[in-house]
Parts: structure tokens; sequence; C-alpha cells
């Protein structure tokens, strides 16, 4: 049996770098929509435009980081000197983002644009390396199963975090001008500190000779079949992605309390890891296409009855969040391997290995779908009727339930459709 060479404090120090990181993402991507609104001032419609724009520009922001990092040549590797370098502005711009200026609307709009898409460039610059050092730490796939089954564990306890806390010391802090950006140090500070775990107690092992040209590499993805196929059902998936920022209208003008998206976003979560902790049992008797196949099918089928039934009872709202969360959990992991495999079926096809341009393509994916989302929540709050900090219409919470149930359920279901031809053989993929 092959000896692993990964102690346990390396593969906890970059599970923990995957909480630090979480803490700082889903904290943003949760909260920022509705500090736009609800805090600056900001129309929905131009704040889910701003999502748009942003995500336009990673168009050209990661590609180029992806080629960047698979250039780089350090002592310390290709991939882990970013993590060094990214952690304290990381830090810096998350809180920026979430100041409350006090500014003239329009330039508040303008603070928002510029703050906003820089912090996602310096997410880029956090998001590639790490998840690219997952694929550079073994080449073992039993490692790499551990690695990320752990990794996306613990960065669901980064996300639960994200999404349980904020609202009880934005409760506390509730007359506070500043409460979102106390918040937003808090995280950052804590998120920065453990995402620096990844460069210190960490090793590149499988490395291979840097490439010389730079759009030939890039135009390799193209050869990349599963990761192509596996990129668009998560785009398909968009609405998948922003059950968190739905959560926080829908708890405070829905179910009229603020305070209940802990509680929904603790289901979520809690759910979320239960489903990571099952994988690696679930993975000896189905393959990864049927685990992530079946969890899209799940997540739709747990939004189409909490449609159906409503929201009048607050604990079969919170078992169907189970289902849905459980589904997520047993894709997140599953998915993270998928792009894995792909690094190795490029390199075989092409005898280049490209973690950075892969995951580039990989986190602008997560972001596109995420702005995505913001995108069409925005043009649903704008249709029916919503106005931010007053009670709302039946439309407007009709229109708040639907971000939390028929839209991801058509979302679930659209991402199958990509990997009905996906093709898998044990740990390697073969076309």
């Amino acid at each position: 049996m092959k000896q692993s060479l990964l102690s346990k404090k390396e593969i906890y120090s970059f599970a923990f770098a995957g909480l630090g990181q979480n803490l700082i993402y889903n904290f943003s991507a949760t909260f920022i929509m509705i500090f736009y609104t609800d805090v600056l001032g900001l129309a929905a419609l131009s704040v889910g435009t701003l999502m748009l724009v942003a995500r336009v520009w990673d168009a050209v922001n990661d590609p180029i980081m992806g080629i960047i990092v698979d250039k780089t040549n350090t002592r310390w590797g290709k991939l882990r000197p970013y993590l060094l370098g990214v952690a304290i502005p990381m830090a810096v711009f998350t809180i920026l983002t979430f100041l409350n200026v006090d500014l003239p609307t329009s330039s508040k709009l303008i603070y928002a644009y510029v703050t906003y898409i820089a912090w996602g460039m310096i997410y880029t610059v956090s998001d590639v390396p790490y998840w690219g050092l997952s694929s550079a730490m073994s080449d073992d796939p039993k490692d790499r199963l551990n690695i990320m089954t752990i990794a996306r564990i613990m960065s669901n306890v980064g996300l639960a975090i994200a999404i349980v806390v904020p609202p009880i010391v934005l409760g506390l802090l509730q007359d506070h001008p500043q409460r979102y950006a106390i918040v937003a140090t808090g995280i950052s500070v804590l998120g920065a500190a453990l995402f620096l775990l990844a460069f210190f107690n960490t090793k590149e092992r499988v490395t291979r000779p840097t490439s010389v040209s730079h759009i030939k590499d890039f135009a390799l993805l193209k050869e990349n079949k599963p990761l192509l196929q596996l990129q668009s059902s998560r785009m398909l998936g968009a609405f998948r992605m922003v059950l968190g920022a739905a959560g926080t209208y829908f708890a405070k003008y829905n179910l009229n309390n603020e305070g209940l998206f802990s509680l929904l976003g603790a289901t979520l979560i809690l759910s979320m890891i239960f489903a990571m902790m099952l994988t690696p049992m679930l993975r000896r008797y189905f393959s990864k296409k049927a685990l992530y196949q079946g969890g899209l099918v799940f997540q739709a089928l747990a939004h189409i009855v909490l449609f159906i039934v409503g929201y009048s009872s607050l604990p079969l709202v919170l078992f169907l969040m189970f289902v849905v969360g459980f589904s997520m959990g047993l894709n997140d992991v599953i998915m993270y391997i998928m792009v894995n495999d792909s690094i190795d079926y490029l390199q075989r096809k092409t005898q280049k290995r490209l973690e950075g341009m892969v995951f580039s393509l990989h986190t602008f994916t997560t972001k596109l779908q995420t702005a995505i989302g913001l995108f069409v929540m925005g043009i649903v709050l704008n249709l029916f009727g919503f106005i931010e900090n007053v009670p709302q219409s039946e439309s407007s919470m009709f229109g708040i339930f639907m971000l939390l149930t028929l839209l991801p359920a058509a979302s679930s279901l659209l991402s199958l459709i990509p990997m009905l031809k996906y093709k898998e053989e044990k740990e390697t993929l073969q076309y």
C-alpha cells in the first residue's frame, strides 16, 4: 500500500486556510447585496448590474492570474508565494467594501464599483493558487479525496460562521452606522490569519516544468472536455449559489425576523458539513457522476416542495433547507475532485500540467455564477416592487419567495444537462 506523504498538520493547515478564505468570501457574497440596498440605499437593479460588470472584468483578470501562476517558479513553488502576499490586501479591501460612506447616491455607487471590483481581483489572487495547491500537494487519488473532503468541510465551517454569526452581531450593533464594517473587520482579520497557514505549513510535491507559450496554454483548456462540462453545469446552476443572499431578504421581509437568517443558515450549513463527512463512504458505492447528479436532483425536489407547501411552518422550512444543504454539500466535494481529475486528464492528453489555468476558469465560474444569480435577484426584486426597509407588498414577498424556491429548483435541473455525457472510470477520466 502506498504511504501518504501528507501529515495531518499539512492537511489541516490547508483546510483551515480554506475556512479563513470562506469566512471572507461568504460574508461578502451573503451580505453585500442587502448592505448595498438597505444601508447604502442603492437600487437593487443597480447592484445587480454592478455584480455582472465585476464578473465581466473577471473574464479578463482570472485567466491572467492563471497564466501568471503557471509561469511562476520560486523556491517556495509556483502557488504558495501568492498565498503569503494576498492575505492582508484581501482583509483590507473586504473592510473597505462594507464601509458606510457618507456620499451622494451617485458617488456611493462609484465607490461600490471601485471597492467591489478591486476586492474581486484580490480574491482571484487568493483563490486560483489556493485550490491549485490541492492538486500539487499529492498526486495520489486517496490523498486528494482526503484533502478535498476535509478542506470542503472546513470551508463550510467558514461559510457557517459567515452566515450565522454576522446577523447576531449586526443585531447587537443595530443603531451603529458602521455595523457592517465592524463585522467585516472581525471576519477579515480572522480569515486572513487562517489563510496564511496554507503558505507556512504545506508543500508542493507535484511539479512539472513551466511552459513558455501563454496563448497556446490557454487554448489548451478547450481540450479539457470534463472541465468544460463541469463548468457549463455550474453556470447553468448559477442560482443555486445565492441562497444565502436570498435568505437575508426572506428572513427580514417574509418571516419578519432578520435574526431567523442565522437559524436558516445554520441548518443549511450543518447539513452540508454532514454530507461532506459522508462523501468518502458514499464514494465506495457510487460514482462521482452519480453523486453529483443525485445532489442536483434532490436539491431541485426540495425547492419545489418548499414552493408548494409555503413557509407558514418554520420546522418544515428548516427540514427542507436541511435537504437542500445535504445535496449541496455532497455536490461540493465531488465537484472539486472532478476539477483535480480534469487537471490530470489535460496532462495526459497534452503533457502539460496547468493547475493555475484550470483553477482560474473554475474560480471565474464561481464568481460569475454568483454575479448572475445576484443580477437576476436584482431584476426579480425590481419587477415585484421591492422597496428597502419597509413592509413589503404581497407581490414583493412572492418575488422574494421565488428566489428561494422556483429559481434554484430550475437552476438545479438545468445543471444536469451538461453532465449527461460526462464519463469517468474509477479515479481517472477517459474519453
